[in-house]
């Protein structure tokens, strides 16, 4: 299996949030966590902005662009609706906003899957 790099921005009513994790291809449980350039540690979302209010979220990788969402508890309470390939093009400029703002909570994260 093959592995690549994804990576993605969040902009919560606190400020922006960078994402950067090297992911598994085809795998449904990788979760894309905080940039370690930026945020020193790399952490969940949840835990990284505990109690902010996240409005917008863009995520991308280089080749096969499944989903993305915010898992919570084992559910799904937020959905990406910017996923996009760097090789296929498209995508957006900026993050786009969710389809409705979600309060994180510790324990909150930012699945992933991609194909090669």
């Amino acid at each position: 299996m093959s592995t690549q790099v994804v990576t993605g921005f969040a902009v919560t009513n606190q400020g922006g949030i960078p994402l950067q994790t090297t992911i598994t291809d085809g795998s449904n449980s990788q979760e894309l966590k905080t940039n370690t350039t930026y945020t020193v540690t790399s952490q969940s979302i949840g835990t990284f902005a505990e109690g902010a209010r996240l409005t917008h979220l863009g995520v991308s990788v280089a080749t096969g662009m499944c989903w993305a969402g915010i898992l919570r508890n084992g559910t799904f309470i937020a959905l990406c609706q910017s996923n996009h390939s760097n090789a296929l093009g498209g995508g957006h400029k900026y993050a786009p906003i969710l389809p409705g703002p979600v309060q994180l909570q510790a324990g909150d994260q930012l699945l992933v899957r991609s194909e090669a």
